[in-house]
């Protein structure tokens, strides 16, 4: 039962403020392994920061992070191997791709895994390939990435992030650059990474990944967690009335 085992990413009382600007106020989430998680809400609700706060690109300034068992407290500077290994369990998506355009798209995805994880270029292109055939873009190996779609190059992202075996996998919206077609694209390769029992995190506006394919939905406003529960209940009956102004708006858009 996945409510008795310990949850791959858990945070308590999760703070982060820029100046006088309290941008996350005590938050507060578990995430359990093979779990979707989807973060919606207005602009400036504080989703992207939470993302980055688990990551530690943005330290919190209070309250704990815990990913994979190896625990930090905010306001308390990590050690560099504490980083390290932190991130070693995340992979991140971001709304730009952040390629290398003087490597080809092969490159782009092995490098890390030579870098980071010290493995053979032989081994980092095998590895590379079966991803890229995954993400349906084996064809495009020898491509640079200005030769790709906007959609292309996220799912190269996707790639280049997976090929770093995270045990959890970040997106901070990263359809929002694309049009809609492009946008389908990533979303069937996010669709195929949550069937096949990836731990995700999902910062999106689209709101029938949302409903149909994360397990649990969470709206924020204001740097609060102002609803959370199983996402066709937190999506089709929200209980707060902000919740419900929210998603009002944007079934009206």
């Amino acid at each position: 039962m996945k409510a008795c085992q310990k949850p791959v990413i858990q945070l308590k009382g999760v703070c982060k403020s820029y100046g006088q600007h309290a941008v996350l106020k005590n938050i507060d989430l578990e995430v359990h392994a093979g779990d979707v998680l989807a973060i919606v809400g207005p602009s400036g609700s504080g989703k992207s920061t939470l993302l980055r706060c688990i990551n530690y690109l943005e330290p919190p300034d209070a309250g704990l992070v815990s990913v994979n068992g190896l625990a930090l407290n905010g306001g308390v500077a990590p050690e560099r191997q504490q980083l390290f290994t932190l991130r070693r369990s995340l992979g991140m998506v971001f709304q730009s791709f952040n390629l290398f355009p003087h490597l080809s798209v092969l490159r782009n995805v092995s490098l890390p895994q030579e870098r980071v994880l010290k493995r053979s270029r032989a081994d980092a292109n095998r590895i590379s390939m079966q991803l890229l055939e995954r993400v349906g873009l084996a064809d495009k190996a020898q491509q640079f990435p200005v030769r790709c779609s906007g959609g292309q190059q996220q799912r190269i992202a996707i790639a280049r992030a997976l090929a770093l075996d995270p045990k959890v996998m970040l997106f901070d919206e990263p359809t929002s650059a694309l049009d809609p077609e492009l946008g389908l694209e990533v979303l069937s390769v996010m669709r195929q990474l949550a069937e096949s029992g990836m731990t995700m995190i999902v910062v999106t506006h689209e709101m029938g990944f949302a409903e149909n394919v994360s397990d649990h939905a969470m709206i924020m406003a204001d740097g609060q967690v102002i609803e959370y529960g199983p996402s066709r209940d937190v999506i089709r009956s929200p209980t707060s009335e902000r919740a419900k102004r929210f998603l009002r708006a944007v079934n009206e858009r």
